[in-house]
Order: structure tokens, then C-alpha cells, then sequence
């Protein structure tokens, strides 16, 4: 799909699934297609409260509910991230068989009996990548352009110091084994450590919080997420034994606690504290802090 030879640029539609770090894995498309000329435009609620983050980029909120889809039938081109959402769904029935606006569909996981058939423009994503990973190689064939960039033109502010507070841990807990963050948070102060907790949303105040921080704790989340694309070396505590590949963050390479491998099910109020500790301090002296 060649975007630089027409004498008007291409105007694209983004529609990512509603998790942030949906949203900024698939600002890796978008980033993309701004850099190869087209006018791009990102729907996406989280990301608009990171749209300072983003100084290159238009960003508004989703289409309210019974949308006429008006304005996008003014895109040459909808990329629409699967999450089997109503929004998703009517998309999908509107714009699939539509000549004037083409419609290109991401697809994490495809299964054949429950999903539409697929179309050339329609990308099913390889389950031993991470996300965004995949998303940087379906841009990039959509294209058909040989090099793939993980680029999602995210800008930290000019105010702010990459990891100034080297010994500062952002936690994001998990709420069902509060009281063991708690103990977390307590054991790490003890070791020199400053650690804090994140409020539960992601929001610029949030987002600078993170960047300015050494590390950071905590489930598999939009922050976690966020932490990788901010390149923040990342403890993720998760309550699955094999994390799959495609659910890991795919910037900055995170460290994972699991829950131990002998028991039947993944439990995770069975991860002690002690672990998440030690692997905590591996990490930290992996980024040459000495405890």
C-alpha cells in the first residue's frame, strides 16, 4: 500500500482495543504511517490523557455509542485492533465490504469458526512475539516495506530526567494480595529503597511519576506496559506459570515472578514476598545498584 505517491496524503484511522497498552502498542502503527506521509488519526480514551506525550500525533476519544461512523467513512484506510467489542463488531459490519473506505483488521488471535474471514489487508499476529512486536511487522507488510520499527513516537517532557531518582520503586498493586505489596513496599525501604505507589489509572501525573523512577513493580497491567515503553527496568509479578509471549511487554525487556511450578493451578496469593524481594535485587544489581 503505497502512501507517498499520492498527491493527497492518505487519511488513516487507528481504533485500538480499549486497555492502554493496547493503545500504545498500536500507536506503533500509527507512528509509522505518520512517518511514511499519511494524515493520521488515533481513537483511543487513555491515550488522550498521554496526548502530551505524544507532540506529533492527533489523538481523540472513541465514537460514542449508535455512531453514524460519518467521519470515518472520510479515512482511505480504518486499522481496527480485534477485541470483540460492540465498537469492534460494528466497525467490522459497516466498513468490511465498503469500496471507499478499506478496512484492514489486527488480529492478536484468530479463530476461523468465530471470526470473520480473513481479507489481504487483515493481519493475524504470531503468538511467540510480543504484541507489539507483531504490530511493528503487520505495519510494516501492510506497507510492504522490508524494515519494521517499535518506534510508537511517544516523547518523554522536556522537564523531565530519564530515572532521576535511581533508588525510587513505582508499585502498581495487585489488589488481591495487597497486604504482600504492603510487606513488599516495607522490605524495600528497609533495603534503601524508596517505594510508592501508583494511583490505579494511568494519567500524565502517573506517567511522570514512572519516568522519573528507577524501577518498577507489578502486574501485568497498562503500567507495565507503560514502564517498558518508557524503558524502566520492570518486575512483573503474575499469577501465570508461562506468561504467553504475545502479553509481554515488548519494549524494555521485563524481569517475571511466577507462582511455583508444582502446584496445579496459578495461584497468585501463593508468590511469596521473600521471591518477589530477591528477584527485585536482581534486577536492581543488574542496573548496577548495590544493596
Amino acid at each position: 500500500m503505497a502512501l507517498q505517491d499520492s498527491r493527497d496524503k492518505k487519511k488513516v484511522a487507528i481504533v485500538p482495543a480499549a486497555s492502554l497498552h493496547h493503545g500504545l502498542m498500536m500507536m506503533v502503527a500509527s507512528h509509522r504511517l505518520l512517518y511514511e506521509g499519511a494524515e493520521v488519526t488515533t481513537y483511543h480514551k487513555g491515550l488522550k490523557r498521554l496526548q502530551e506525550w505524544f507532540p506529533s500525533h492527533h489523538i481523540t476519544g472513541p465514537p460514542g455509542e449508535n455512531s453514524s461512523y460519518e467521519e470515518f467513512s472520510a479515512y482511505d484506510l480504518i486499522i481496527l485492533q480485534y477485541d470483540g467489542s460492540n465498537l469492534c463488531k460494528e466497525l467490522l459490519a459497516h466498513f468490511r465490504n465498503n469500496s471507499k473506505t478499506l478496512l484492514s483488521v489486527f488480529y492478536p488471535q484468530y479463530r476461523k469458526l468465530t471470526h470473520p474471514p480473513l481479507t489481504p489487508l487483515d493481519r493475524v499476529f504470531n503468538k511467540s512475539l510480543p504484541m507489539v512486536e507483531n504490530i511493528s511487522l503487520a505495519i510494516a507488510s501492510l506497507l510492504c516495506v522490508r524494515q519494521h520499527s517499535k518506534n510508537n513516537g511517544l516523547l518523554p517532557l522536556k522537564h523531565l530526567t530519564h530515572r532521576k531518582h535511581k533508588m525510587r520503586v513505582a508499585i502498581f498493586p495487585s489488589t488481591n494480595i495487597l497486604k504482600k505489596y504492603d510487606k513488599i513496599k516495607a522490605t524495600l525501604a528497609n533495603l534503601g529503597f524508596e517505594p510508592f505507589y501508583l494511583d490505579s489509572e494511568c494519567t500524565a501525573e502517573g506517567a511522570e511519576l514512572l519516568y522519573e523512577s528507577g524501577f518498577f513493580i507489578g502486574p501485568d497491567s497498562d503500567f507495565c506496559h507503560l514502564a517498558s515503553n518508557l524503558q524502566i527496568p520492570t518486575l512483573v509479578v503474575t499469577k501465570e506459570k508461562r506468561p504467553a509471549s504475545i502479553h509481554t511487554p515488548g519494549w524494555l525487556r521485563s524481569s517475571f515472578i511466577t507462582p511455583p511450578k508444582w502446584i496445579p493451578r496459578a495461584k497468585e496469593r501463593l508468590i511469596s514476598v521473600d521471591k518477589v524481594t530477591k528477584g527485585f535485587c536482581n534486577l536492581a544489581k543488574v542496573n548496577n545498584i548495590e544493596i
